[in-house]
């Protein structure tokens, strides 16, 4: 007689019996990736990310190597993964390992130290030179990046400047070559309130003393303008009372490249600018040529300037790099202080008696940069530099009974 729990029994049992070659063959087919992570002195990398991608699933894995700098990845199917491997002050590695088999894949990764000295002497000329910086900044920062300049099609400094809220800019003649800068309520003549900085450096001639701006660089050649409100001015130079404004020069590009913008329009307004970059060797090189001139809206207005300028870039190590920067300026302008009398305007509002106010401006600027990467939160930057100024601003005077003066005048000093 045949016992009533043999059925169920033996079911279970056949159906374990069953299972076996299954589970034998759901773990035959599994697989791992071990392996190390080395820098080019076969040295182990500890904490490093290693992140593992299959090319057929969405799915990804992520480890840290440990103090050996091991690393592993076990229970895989066999396919064909992507491995990137990440470490600070390294270059990311990319790797495609195929696994076949039911066995270890071991594989050593070898990380060359990151090209960084470039990319931190760059972003050592800026005001904020990450994102997350700013948290720690105090005060308020705006920034003018690359994208608005071209958007907006800005001509003038004074344009771009007044995007950024709080900041006042009172124009003299159109073209924006000597902008008075204000920032929040601030006086902004001849923008003495504030330190201007071209690249983290000073631009104006007397920055430590006449802090007057006779000079300001044209528009055309910047790539992105930072401005800084608040108490945190006060780490990049003298005259911060108002705030700092940084404007910042194109990176040399990697291949040969150039470009040529011409705008013009009525009152023989003309604006061109050239620009070409190329990289020899590990030099990045970048050449730059902006002539500008117009006539104002009144007579005897005009103005007309030609701006050459030169940037080098050179890593030296993977931890060091050098940047060199020349700058020649040369503006010619017939430009007045002085305004109408009220019959003078009614008579003619766009006439200008004063024929005889000329401004000559003559600039030579160049500058050393060398920067040192003790780690990625510690980088130690070194600047050389000088320029040398001179303006010639010839007023005829205003207090003669006669307009326009001449030098029969006794009163013109004649």
């Amino acid at each position: 007689m045949l016992n009533k729990d043999f059925y169920p029994l033996g079911l279970r049992a056949l159906a374990l019996w069953l299972m076996l070659p299954i589970c034998a063959s759901g773990q035959s087919n599994t697989t791992s990736i071990s392996g190390r992570v080395l820098d080019q002195n076969s040295a182990a990398i500890s904490g490093a990310t290693v992140t593992l991608r299959s090319n057929h699933s969405p799915t990804e894995l992520t480890v840290i190597t440990d103090e050996a700098g091991r690393f592993r990845f076990e229970g895989l199917l066999a396919a064909e993964y992507g491995l990137v491997t990440k470490q600070a002050g390294f270059s990311t590695s990319h790797r495609v390992i195929t696994v076949t088999g039911a066995w270890n894949t071991a594989i050593e990764v070898l990380l060359q130290p990151a090209p960084i000295a470039e990319s931190v002497v760059i972003t050592s000329s800026h005001l904020l030179p990450t994102p997350e910086s700013m948290e720690r900044i105090p005060g308020s920062f705006g920034i003018v990046d690359a994208q608005v300049l071209e958007r907006s099609r800005a001509l003038t400094s004074t344009e771009v400047l007044r995007k950024v809220a709080g900041v006042n800019v009172r124009d003299e003649e159109g073209l924006g070559l000597r902008p008075n800068i204000g920032i929040r309520g601030m006086n902004p003549t001849r923008s003495t309130k504030l330190l201007l900085l071209e690249d983290g450096i000073p631009l104006t001639y007397a920055p430590y003393g006449d802090n007057a701006s006779y000079y300001h660089p044209p528009i055309d050649r910047f790539e992105s303008i930072e401005v800084l409100k608040g108490s945190g001015q006060i780490l990049y130079g003298p005259q911060t009372v108002g705030g700092v404004i940084n404007y910042l020069t194109p990176t040399p590009p990697q291949k040969r490249e150039g470009s040529i913008s011409i705008t013009s329009g009525n009152h023989h307004y003309f604006n061109g600018h050239l620009s070409y970059g190329d990289t020899l060797g590990n030099t990045g090189l970048l050449f730059g040529f902006t002539r500008k001139q117009g006539k104002g809206s009144r007579e005897n207005t005009r103005s007309g300037l030609n701006d050459f300028n030169f940037k080098s870039v050179t890593p030296l190590t993977p931890k060091q790099a050098l940047t060199f920067k020349f700058n020649y300026y040369r503006e010619q302008s017939n430009v007045s202080y002085s305004g109408l009398r009220e019959e003078e305007f009614r008579a003619n509002p766009r006439q200008n008696p004063f024929r005889n106010d000329f401004f000559y401006g003559h600039r030579l600027g160049a500058s050393l940069t060398h920067a040192y990467v003790f780690n990625p939160d510690a980088v130690l930057t070194t600047n050389l530099y000088g320029s040398y100024f001179r303006r010639h601003w010839w007023r005829q005077s205003s207090n003669s009974n006669e307009r326009p003066n001449d030098a029969a005048d006794p009163l013109c000093g004649g």
